[in-house]
């Protein structure tokens, strides 16, 4: 018997017709004012996104007041802290009060502020002259932590439409098909539960069983016998998988970031 709440068992025929691995149409502003600099950094992240497959735009400002200018949204920010105007931490204070969520890297020579710059959440410190394996090493972190909510191509009935791995609550699996269990409807896929499984971001899905795998993000408690989810479906466990899961899910909540 199957688990779960979902009653809409749409059929889907193709699943996952193109994938975006990581984070669709990400934007990234460099804000320095020494310009081979900018240039240098915004080479570096190019070939960071050409090494992994992502979208990325990247756009360069010379100070404080040409970024606070631009009307873009960014996903991340790279800032100098010395500058001419206005500095680079209050930049950041003054980009804070209309973006909570952008991720703020300063890259900059002037380590002295380095406790101040917390202030405004500031996510990595890196300090000049530039390493390129260490910003690699910072957007390594981002991506894994914040860099799994990318869109999956969905073809439902000759309609295309987009389902994120964050909606998705757990995967069950239904001989050479499976169900993307979503917060409120089921889908039905043409695929395999394996097949689909290879495309979802490994630290967050799960498998508990040959029949089910679960999104960390949706689990609410477990048991020896069951994950329950927080839309109110619960799966099964198996022993094969619990000992294992109980130590990812523990390491999960660790460093949880949804």
């Amino acid at each position: 018997m199957r688990s779960g709440i979902m009653n809409n068992d749409t059929c889907v025929s193709d699943i996952l017709h193109r994938v975006l691995r990581r984070v669709y149409n990400m934007r990234i502003a460099v804000c320095d004012d020494e310009q081979l600099f900018q240039e240098s950094v915004k080479d570096a992240v190019y070939s960071y996104s050409n090494m992994h497959r992502f979208e990325i735009t990247v756009d360069c400002f010379d100070s404080g007041e040409e970024l606070l200018d631009s009307k873009n949204e960014y996903n991340m920010l790279l800032l100098d802290y010395k500058m001419g105007g206005i500095d680079g931490l209050e930049t950041a204070r003054a980009l804070r009060k209309r973006n909570q969520d952008c991720k703020i890297i300063f890259i900059t020579s002037y380590t002295h502020f380095v406790i101040r710059s917390f202030e405004v959440d500031t996510f990595r410190f890196i300090v000049k002259p530039l390493d390129i394996q260490e910003l690699y090493k910072v957007l390594d972190v981002y991506f894994e932590s914040f860099g799994n909510d990318y869109p999956l191509h969905i073809k439902v009935n000759r309609e295309n439409i987009f389902v994120k791995p964050n909606e998705i609550f757990f995967l069950e699996a239904d001989n050479k098909k499976c169900y993307v269990n979503l917060a409120k409807k089921q889908l039905h896929c043409a695929k395999t539960m394996a097949a689909v499984a290879t495309h979802l971001p490994q630290n967050i899905f799960f498998k508990v069983h040959k029949a089910y795998i679960v999104n960390f993000n949706h689990v609410s408690g477990h048991d020896n016998e069951y994950v329950y989810l927080k839309n109110g479906s619960k799966v099964h466990t198996s022993r094969k998988y619990l000992a294992s899961f109980k130590k990812d899910y523990k390491s999960y909540l660790k460093g949880k970031v949804f």
